[in-house]
């Protein structure tokens, strides 16, 4: 391979890739939360889901990729209602920081991203832990499609 293809430049480009923006935002995120130190924000997974190629109406193929990123909050039992609350928060700011991300990309001259992202879905999930005890995860799973140009 020569050149990156279109997906490693919309994840990994260190000027305008999504993964390096969003370590940043969370980075910020994380320094605001002025939570005693029994609340933690994990590092995150990144999964790739369904992924569909069309020429349709397009004079080069169009993929369509999903992806959904996946956010651990870790914390104490007893501040399940603060987890709750900060996975909220956290869910809005990831949100925003993508479609931030999606429209900044889509804008450039040579854009590999052919229309920003327009629907962001997901949930939670909260779990006790059993190691360490009286410890509980909320995980907040994110999910969107990036449309981007097949490269040749």
């Amino acid at each position: 391979m020569t050149q990156p293809s279109n997906i490693r430049q919309l994840l990994t480009d260190a000027k305008l890739g999504l993964l390096p923006y969003l370590d940043q935002r969370l980075q910020e995120i994380a320094n605001s939360w002025k939570q005693p130190d029994t609340l933690q924000l994990q590092p995150y997974d990144l999964n790739f889901g369904e992924c569909n190629t069309s020429a349709a109406n397009e004079p080069r193929p169009v993929i369509s990729q999903s992806i959904a990123v996946k956010f651990f909050i870790i914390g104490s039992i007893s501040e399940k209602l603060e987890l709750f609350l900060l996975a909220s928060e956290l869910q809005n700011d990831v949100d925003a920081a993508i479609f931030e991300w999606s429209n900044r990309e889509w804008y450039q001259f040579e854009k590999p991203l052919k229309r920003p992202v327009t629907q962001i879905t997901g949930g939670l999930d909260y779990e006790v832990l059993e190691n360490p005890s009286n410890t509980c995860q909320i995980t907040l799973y994110r999910e969107f499609d990036l449309i981007y140009a097949v490269s040749f």
